[in-house]
């Protein structure tokens, strides 16, 4: 795949990302300023379970999915029949998972018609995920970006209007987070039936190796979303909402450090999915992997000088905290880059069960240290834990990326006049396409 082709895909999924992300900064500012700390908090935990349930539940479909197809093992209609099986059986199951874990949540605050709300999100959140990752199975890059951003901007004007608007609180916001995903759900299911047409006979060959490829992407998927929460699960527990509040606004700045990486992933998973000799990606993905961590710490000495004014003034006063979590978060999120850009790679040459040996240690490291430092300090103990799990996991995932390809450990911060001239690159299609579209 010619390189030119590959950075145009990069830059396409980086902008569909980038506007993305401002409207869910937008969002974040509505609800912060409307909530308040213990509301925002109590929204945040609310999303919480089913974020960690789909993760589970979701059976890692939309990275089989890729991988299968394009390996073109099978007929894409056949594939695509056994994907929306599977998308019905994981979404009774997620309900059913995330019903009883609120129950044993056992929060007062979570009322049964909030619960009820977030429970419906669950169908039509796995249906955009499904269908995006037969997009991107067949390299149709476009087409799965028009089913990312739209969801942030619907929501954001939604909420607006029931937050904002109506004053229906915290209601409000995840009755607009419901609308919003089966508004782009509905979208993504007329756009797969338009272009496949699928059937609804089902392959028994593919059903299996949907489902043995499945687990591998699911049990990654889990463990390395459960690293990125439980956090937020553990200081609710420990330390109360407002607290998660304060910390997942710094969480959720930071973590857009990370646009970048998640649209390089992306292309990459695909594309080695498409190559018969996926070790081909190898020079390119470090590269890319070197570009995004110079990339991530320049803005995040942006974000570090810039958050004391900045986060006061947008979120609100009431969010002051947030500024030294932010900072203090930072240097995990920022090492983490790493991870992102070159789990795309060993995902699309089918081994996502690799993320699954270093982040299990990571996990637990993770839970350890916040349950010995939340009691202490709050949410930066919970920042703390954080930075040490993620440094942990992002250097033994480069080590065991190093091994699989056949890297030295080295390769990562040798940087090459090569590397520069594709980030100039990056930068020239980004403002061309600024000026077209």
């Amino acid at each position: 795949m010619a390189k030119r082709l590959f950075l145009r895909d990069v830059v396409g999924v980086f902008n569909s990302n980038v506007f993305s992300l401002i409207c869910g900064l937008l969002l974040s500012v509505l609800l912060t300023r409307e909530l308040g700390p213990e509301g925002f908090g109590l929204f945040t935990s609310l999303l919480v379970i089913p974020i960690i349930v789909v993760s589970i539940t979701n059976m890692g479909v939309r990275g089989a999915s890729i991988y299968l197809i394009g390996r073109k093992k099978y007929p894409e209609r056949e594939i695509i029949s056994t994907i929306l099986l599977m998308l019905a059986l994981s979404s009774i199951t997620g309900i059913v998972i995330s019903y009883f874990a609120f129950k044993f949540y056992d929060d007062p605050q979570f009322t049964m018609p909030l619960i009820g709300m977030v429970l419906v999100v669950i169908p039509f959140r796995l249906g955009i995920i499904y269908i995006e990752g037969i997009f991107i199975g067949k390299d149709e890059i476009r087409q799965a970006t028009r089913l990312y951003w739209p969801i942030n901007l619907i929501n954001l004007a939604l909420a607006a209007l029931l937050v904002w608007g109506m004053n229906y609180d915290v209601t409000g916001a995840v009755l607009a987070t419901l609308l919003a995903n089966v508004a782009v759900s509905v979208y993504a299911f007329s756009r797969l039936f338009r272009i496949y047409m699928p059937s609804f006979s089902i392959n028994k060959h593919v059903l299996k190796d949907l489902f043995l490829m499945g687990i591998l992407f699911s049990a990654s998927f889990f463990i390395i979303q459960l690293n990125y929460r439980v956090d937020i699960v553990l200081l609710e527990k420990l330390k109360g909402l407002e607290e998660v509040g304060l910390y997942s606004l710094g969480v959720n700045i930071g973590e857009q450090l990370w646009q970048i990486p998640l649209a390089i992933s992306v292309i990459l998973f695909s594309r080695t999915a498409n190559l018969d000799n996926p070790e081909e990606m190898t020079a390119t993905t470090v590269s890319l992997a070197r570009i995004s961590l110079i990339i991530a710490v320049l803005v995040s000495v942006v974000m570090v000088v810039a958050a004391p004014w900045i986060i006061p003034v947008v979120f609100g006063e009431d969010f002051a905290e947030s500024v030294l979590l932010l900072q203090v978060v930072l240097p995990g999120i920022i090492i983490m880059v790493i991870f992102r850009v070159l789990s795309g790679q060993l995902a699309g040459m089918g081994k996502p069960q690799l993320a699954i040996y270093i982040f299990v240690p990571a996990l637990v490291l993770n839970v350890a240290l916040n349950f010995l430092l939340i009691p202490l300090y709050g949410g930066l103990g919970a920042a703390i834990a954080t930075n040490i799990s993620y440094v942990f996991g992002a250097t033994g995932y480069w080590i065991i990326f190093a091994r699989h390809c056949g890297t030295s450990y080295g390769e990562l911060f040798r940087f090459t006049r090569q590397d520069f001239l594709i980030f100039r690159e990056i930068l020239r299609k980004i403002r061309k396409h600024e000026t077209t579209g």
